[in-house]
């Protein structure tokens, strides 16, 4: 899969991928936000022709192609994304602990910004990280407020 657009903390991919997964495109790690599907090309153009013979002479326009949309994780201050053709693949656990650990220490400066985004996306990181970082209780703290405020409706 690659990225075909790129908006600046969101860039799409085409193919499906699954929401709350981490990826890694380019230099970056995204996670997964959505997941949609987008009608073919030629029904903005086909006025009076059928999809039959649409197909006939242009199979590949019919196809219906279906857009993950990845939200990037990065802290305040980094600038960086992914450019449009970039492999797009699941990050390994050595990726995500290597993105996620400064000077010896585990970080997740995005996490509040993600919050914001989709708090169900939020806690699939979470529960992410948790299987990477098994030892680090502040992913168990997370993990219980995000539960507190879902519990109370605070999404």
């Amino acid at each position: 899969m690659q990225v075909v657009r790129v908006m600046d903390r969101v860039f799409e991919v085409d193919g499906k991928l699954n929401i709350g997964d981490i990826v890694k495109a380019g230099d970056c790690l995204a996670v997964v936000v959505s997941v949609s599907g987008e009608e073919p090309e030629y029904m903005k153009y086909a006025g009076e022709l059928s999809r039959d013979e649409i197909e006939a002479y242009m199979p590949d326009i019919v196809e219906k192609r279906v857009i993950s949309k990845c939200y990037v994780l990065r802290g305040l201050g980094e600038s960086f994304a992914p450019d449009i053709g970039d492999e797009v693949r699941a990050a390994s656990d050595e990726e995500i602990r290597e993105y996620h650990t400064r000077g010896g220490e585990f970080k997740i400066p995005y996490f509040y910004q993600l919050l914001k985004v989709d708090i169900d996306v939020a806690k699939n990181v979470l529960l992410r990280l948790k299987k990477v970082f098994e030892d680090e209780e502040i992913i168990d703290i997370l993990l219980r407020e995000i539960d507190y405020m879902l519990m109370f409706g605070r999404s």
